[in-house]
């Protein structure tokens, strides 16, 4: 058969099995054959299972595995029935498909490059009630903008969607589905697939993707562990094919809706351009987490956690850091053009032993959405920071490896002031004369 279809499926609810397996039946495309692998579901989804298949006048197969093993393995399992077929999909026993939904990825597969590992297109939604989710402009907008990604983006975030094909022979490269990253196993996989070939994107909504399904992962798995999960296959995939940054940047963010995008493009217009961006967003009530979400770079690591404060925030998301350095920034901040550039050329200028360097930052007021300018508080004043709670010391850069990351019994308004005074020592302490960073005062 030209392609293969695994169906997995875990406990379900009766009309979506029947839903889904009768919009497969229905395909337009018949050079399918569908494997249907039970991973130790309830005997009613078993029972709904074999009754609907028997709808089916394709080619198909049903593996009633009564112990469950998770997603990952199960697809393993049903693709390792295909693999002889060159395109395989997989689909959820919760979603419906358009009677052109192989036929259209397929036909764009045909069309593609050789290079091509992996098409998808766009989706509708639907509720847990089958009906259509109102589409609106803004809906439209926002699905082109998401989905509308570069390659690299892989990494940042899992834009694919539900509607997908890839070859078999990329499948094989990829090493399959790994079950290391077991809620976020489709965004781990895209990311391992498109280093080995590009994709193209079919603008065509051919399929249904259910929400709020009561087994559905969506519903029963809180949106910030999906979140870490997802970044944290990201960093491991980067650092397994040595993709580690010079410089990483973490970026605290809460409530800073207002000037979290000024931040980041100060990051992203740096002149250097080899460093990571773990910005975490400590629950923010206001629209920062939608800034973030449509800044597109695939050197950016976002963590949307719940409000926890700012130092346990700060301490998940040393774990996401992996360059040789790190600068702290806060989402009302800023840094000069070339901050990262002047301090990186410092810092590999220096003993090795020298593991902070610190600069100057400008102070900046705040008055009516104005800015106004300030002192400039030089680093060597950062040694009263004791006396003076004025004087944070801000703008340093730390060699990742040296720094101490628990963050146990500090307060949030110390978090720089305590990795300041944890490091500090004598001689692996350089202050440059420049002013790199800029500090917002409201």
């Amino acid at each position: 058969m030209k392609v293969g279809v695994v169906l997995p499926v875990y406990h379900q609810e009766r009309e979506y099995i029947f839903e889904c397996i009768e919009s497969m039946e229905k395909q337009t495309f018949r050079d399918y054959k569908l494997v249907i692998v039970l991973d130790g579901p309830n005997d009613e989804t078993v029972a709904s299972i074999k009754e609907a298949s028997k709808l089916l006048t394709i080619p198909y197969e049903i593996v009633d595995r009564k112990i469950n093993l998770g997603i990952s393995p199960t697809l393993n399992e049903g693709f390792e029935l295909l693999k002889h077929c060159p395109y395989l999909t997989w689909i959820s026993s919760d979603n419906r498909h358009d009677p052109n939904f192989l036929e259209r990825l397929v036909d764009t597969m045909d069309q593609a490059s050789n290079e091509t590992v992996l098409v998808y297109s766009f989706y509708r939604r639907i509720d847990q009630h089958g009906t259509p989710i109102t589409y609106t402009k803004a809906w439209y907008e926002y699905v082109e903008h998401f989905m509308t990604r570069k390659k690299e983006e892989i990494f940042q975030n899992c834009f694919i969607g539900a509607s997908f094909l890839f070859t078999s022979e990329a499948f094989s490269k990829a090493g399959g589905y790994r079950q290391d990253f077991p809620n976020v196993q489709d965004h781990d996989f895209w990311i391992r697939l498109l280093q080995h070939g590009d994709f193209v994107l079919l603008r065509e909504y051919i399929m249904e993707y259910r929400f709020n399904g009561r087994f559905a992962l969506t519903t029963n798995i809180p949106p910030e562990q999906l979140t870490m999960e997802s970044m944290a296959s990201s960093i491991d995939i980067q650092k397994r094919i040595g993709r580690n940054p010079k410089v990483s940047i973490l970026l605290y963010s809460h409530n800073h809706v207002k000037t979290i995008d000024h931040a980041l493009n100060s990051i992203l217009q740096q002149t250097l351009s080899d460093f990571q961006i773990v910005v975490v967003d400590d629950g923010s009530t206001d629209l920062t987490p939608d800034s973030i979400h449509i800044t597109h770079d695939y050197r950016m690591i976002p963590l949307l956690l719940n409000h926890r404060g700012k130092t346990e925030s700060v301490e998940i998301a040393l774990d996401y850091c992996i360059g040789e350095y790190i600068l702290f920034m806060t989402g009302e901040d800023w840094l000069d053009p070339q901050a990262l550039e002047q301090m990186v050329l410092k810092m590999e200028s220096l003993p090795s032993e020298t593991d902070m360097l610190v600069t100057n930052h400008k102070i900046w007021y705040e008055r009516r959405n104005r800015l106004s300018p300030g002192p400039i508080i030089k680093g060597t004043r950062y040694v009263h920071f004791s006396l003076d709670k004025t004087i944070q010391p801000y703008a340093i850069m730390y060699r990742l490896n040296s720094l101490h990351k628990s963050l146990s019994g500090v307060s949030n308004d110390q978090v720089e002031t305590h990795f300041y005074s944890q490091h500090i020592k004598p001689g692996n302490t350089y202050w440059m004369n420049m002013a790199l960073y800029h500090k917002r005062i409201r």
